[in-house]
């Protein structure tokens, strides 16, 4: 019970290195306690415990020389730059989810209804979502390996000529990854204008930018296009509401070709309570509850959906924390 309790510790500790510019300072060589107190004008003392706690959670090494360094493993997630960069976790936060987190006994209370008694809609605001964009890269790599895993099962070669769609991409790190495991493969990522730069430039970084093509547009008014092999869904339906959710299946399976895919990552829950997905998913619903609506879906809600669209599940696939579900038509 008290490790819970203290769970807040890490953030907090993280978030202070963070903003003093330790991981930055570090990323060099590795430096001493004074050496970091006098870059980043600090307190010798109290940059020493910080540094000690840092190394406490295993963010950075000390040599037994009291000399400080951060493990090359974890540059791309904790410093700025980083592909798999933490740090618009750290924004998003601050911005929003440490003051829901204080209120969730209130939102508890009054639940998060619309007037009509239908789920409110998730309410994450511009700012807060252009900070999660590139704050949920690092999920990107094992899961795309499962799902490249059983597209390659189902006929999928770095030769065969497909195409996806990545419907809400964000910085479009599945479609990229995908792009580079099939060299034949093709993609268009569609979301709003604000973040779709986001999306070319990480395109460009990784070298797909001649095949990722960005469709700046409402996902929910405008036409995706039609005859995609796979239409791919990542962290968009924990955000929908029930009947939101069934739409958005109707028109991926308009969009598809023949034989085609839809596949949707997400918090999805299964049967088994004790699975490390489940456990998850069960304490990512208490955060969407406490930012503002969405939630965690079980299977049975997936199949019920996808069955109004026309739609059957074909696999259900475990990866670290999430799922993917695959669907084709019935």
């Amino acid at each position: 019970m008290y490790e819970h309790l203290i769970s807040l510790w890490a953030p907090g500790v993280i978030e202070a290195a963070h903003d003093l510019g330790v991981f930055v300072e570090l990323a060099g060589e590795p430096r001493s306690g004074a050496e970091l107190a006098r870059a980043l004008d600090a307190d010798p003392r109290a940059m020493s415990v910080l540094l000690d706690a840092l190394c406490a959670y295993d963010l950075l090494v000390e040599d037994g020389n009291a000399r400080y360094a951060l493990p090359a493993e974890l540059r791309e997630c904790l410093l700025p730059d980083g592909l798999f960069s933490l740090v618009g976790k750290i924004e998003y936060d601050r911005t929003l989810a440490w003051r829901a987190w204080r209120n969730l006994a209130d939102t508890v209370r009054a639940g998060t209804r619309v007037e009509d008694g239908s789920d409110a809609p998730n309410q994450i605001g511009e700012t807060e979502y252009r900070s999660l964009v590139h704050g949920i890269n690092f999920w990107a790599p094992p899961i795309v390996n499962v799902l490249a895993g059983a597209l390659a099962e189902r006929g999928w070669t770095p030769r065969r000529p497909v195409s996806l769609v990545d419907v809400g991409c964000g910085s479009g790190i599945y479609s990229h990854l995908l792009l580079r495991r099939f060299p034949a493969l093709t993609a268009t990522g569609i979301d709003v204008r604000r973040i779709m730069p986001l999306a070319l430039a990480q395109a460009d970084r990784l070298g797909v930018a001649d095949r990722f093509r960005p469709a700046v547009m409402d996902f929910w008014s405008e036409d995706w296009g039609l005859g995609y092999d796979l239409a791919l869904f990542v962290n968009i339906f924990h955000l929908q509401t029930p009947a939101s959710a069934e739409e958005l299946l109707r028109r991926a399976a308009k969009s598809l070709a023949g034989g085609g895919l839809v596949a949707v990552v997400d918090q999805i829950v299964t049967g088994d309570a004790h699975s490390a997905q489940n456990r998850f998913s069960r304490l990512f619903a208490a955060s969407m509850l406490a930012t503002g609506g969405g939630g965690a879906y079980r299977t049975e809600d997936y199949d019920r959906w996808l069955d109004g669209a026309g739609l059957t599940r074909v696999a259900l696939l475990d990866t670290p924390m999430h799922r993917v579900l695959l669907a084709g038509p019935r």
